[in-house]
């Protein structure tokens, strides 16, 4: 008897260390895939479409300078009745600047960015690795590469997703398709890498598709045409009261 609980011991230890190991890869998967976004400081260009049924699509096209996945300015240069707006993402905060207008408004967390298929929180919400647990559910091996599927957990509710599932590629970290979950467990939208190019003196996503899985038929797609690191963006780019100044 006493033999056999010790049996047990060692074989529930070795699960548990094993399950240990297991998230530990899975975290650091995590942390990589955020460092794949975006280098430290940048600057980039990018137009995005968003097809709606019944509706007309919207094409927008951005200047962007950054720093990291939390601090962002975007200037619109394209449609011409839209040029110059700006939309500033600074921490947990994201405002949106019409040059006609003495002063930039603050935006909801849950409305539509730029009448897109991505909300505004998912535009603040960018750095998954502080805000989700990750574990391995599954692990495979495609053209003689390792391939894992990860499933993340919120750590609380603030977050705009309860759980996300993506299959990531180990070698880049880059996803191939990143599910996204509500509080009740359906799936609500789901992100699809359709190109990856070298940018910024590494392999990064170019080309993605969000597609809104409420409305079905209505996605926005994304395009990465150029993305350069830059030695230093200075903090006032992102202060709110200098706005078109």
């Amino acid at each position: 008897m006493k033999s056999l609980v010790i049996f047990l011991i060692l074989v529930l230890s070795h699960m548990c260390s094993g399950q240990e190991a297991s998230d530990s890869v899975a975290q650091a998967l995590l942390q990589r895939l955020d460092d794949a976004r975006f280098p430290g400081a940048y600057e980039m260009s990018m137009k995005m479409e968003t097809h709606r049924p019944g509706r007309d699509p919207l094409y927008y096209s951005y200047d962007i300078v950054g720093i990291g996945e939390d601090k962002s300015l975007m200037t619109v240069t394209d449609p011409p009745r839209e040029r110059d707006k700006q939309v500033l993402l600074n921490d947990e905060n994201l405002w949106f600047f019409v040059p006609d207008v003495s002063r930039p408004v603050k935006l909801t967390r849950k409305a539509s960015f730029m009448g897109s298929v991505f909300s505004n929180e998912d535009v603040m919400n960018s750095t998954l690795a502080d805000d989700y647990l990750a574990r391995i559910l599954a692990r495979t091996e495609r053209g003689g590469k390792v391939h894992f599927r990860v499933e993340l957990t919120a750590k609380t509710r603030s977050v705009a997703y309860a759980k996300m599932e993506c299959g990531i590629d180990s070698a880049s970290a880059i996803p191939d398709t990143i599910t996204f979950y509500g509080l009740t467990g359906k799936a609500l939208k789901q992100e699809v890498v359709n190109q990856t190019g070298f940018l910024a003196g590494r392999e990064r996503p170019t080309i993605m598709t969000m597609h809104d899985f409420l409305e079905e038929g209505a996605f926005t797609r994304v395009e990465i045409l150029t993305l350069k690191e830059r030695e230093d963006v200075p903090e006032s780019t992102f202060d709110p009261t200098r706005l078109g100044k």
